[in-house]
């Protein structure tokens, strides 16, 4: 689909991800004078696609050598709301336009969230491993009314999930490097009161993004000042938890338990010791994922083209850099 009108006659964008001809053929219906090509991550490129001036992609497609093979590269759109693993990437050049997706995943991960902290609360591992054994055992079963939330961050996700809780009769609480009322949640706290945070929380969830001041944020004080019947829950990003605190913590029975969805290394190795480590609950990195994330994340994605095509850097929204 090459570009005719006047309207980016140079402008192609490079779609690399598993669902990238839906992506393209939605574009193209609404911005018809531009030119899309797309490719799975496994696929090769196209020598069209090596024209792109544009690309849209996840950070796992960067990993094998795609931008060097870009040299007309002008503006990425990462498809998900972190680019930690897109921004410093050694190979994208300091003069590439950046932004990102976010603010489409507040649904999808909230959701994932109390998934998580459903399963926990109710033990539904072991449920689970009853059913295979055919065991007919009735275990407790805590609620999540009248526990307490404790979320790192305050951006849109945070309060989605703040108030589906406040919808079950959780209190919410909040710590922030900005500190402000925020909709769903009942008191936000400076991030210097994390550990007291912490203190309070019969679940803690991390929704932060990853920066060099919250690497490592929840370290084994934080974990310690938890209390032994609390969990934690990461949806965010694997750096902002020091995860050997926190498997100490587990093994120790200093926490109920956690739920990982984020890790140092995706895919987690088969022979990663998390995979055995009691009252884990691991999912493969899928918290942002939906049946609808394509649909979601289209008009975004449309409305970033059709600015960048018609050099309107302003109107670009999310831009990073």
């Amino acid at each position: 689909m090459r570009a005719t009108s006047a309207l980016g006659k140079d402008f192609r964008l490079l779609i690399v991800n598993a669902d990238g001809e839906h992506y393209a053929r939605e574009l193209a219906r609404s911005l018809p004078d531009l030119a899309f090509d797309w490719i799975r991550p496994d696929q090769p490129l196209t020598d069209s696609a090596r024209q792109a001036t544009a690309l849209a992609c996840f950070a796992s497609a960067l990993n094998n050598g795609l931008l060097r093979a870009l040299p007309r590269l002008e503006w990425l759109q990462a498809l998900s709301s972190g680019v930690d693993g897109i921004a410093d990437h050694t190979d994208l050049p300091p003069d590439v336009a950046l932004t990102s997706a976010h603010g489409i995943h507040g649904p999808a991960v909230s959701e994932m969230a109390l998934t998580m902290m459903l399963a926990l609360a109710r033990d539904l591992p072991a449920i689970l491993a009853d059913q295979r054994a055919r065991h007919w055992r009735r275990r407790r079963q805590p609620l999540l009314h009248g526990k307490t939330l404790a979320v790192l961050g305050t951006g849109m996700i945070a309060s989605e999930l703040a108030s589906k809780c406040q919808a079950l009769g959780m209190r919410t609480l909040a710590v922030s490097s900005s500190p402000r009322p925020v909709a769903g949640f009942d008191q936000v706290h400076a991030r210097g009161m994390l550990r007291d945070v912490a203190a309070q929380a019969d679940f803690l969830v991390l929704l932060a993004p990853l920066t060099p001041s919250t690497q490592g944020l929840v370290d084994a004080a934080v974990l310690a000042a938890m209390k032994p019947g609390a969990y934690l829950v990461n949806l965010a990003r694997a750096g902002l938890c020091d995860t050997t605190a926190l498997v100490d913590a587990l093994h120790g029975d200093r926490l109920a338990g956690a739920a990982l969805d984020v890790f140092e290394r995706e895919p987690l190795p088969e022979d990663d010791p998390l995979w055995s480590v009691p009252k884990l609950l691991i999912t493969p990195h899928i918290g942002g994922e939906s049946d609808r994330y394509a649909d979601q994340v289209l008009p975004l994605v449309a409305h970033n083209v059709r600015a960048w095509a018609s050099g309107d850097r302003a109107g670009l929204r999310n831009r990073v850099r």
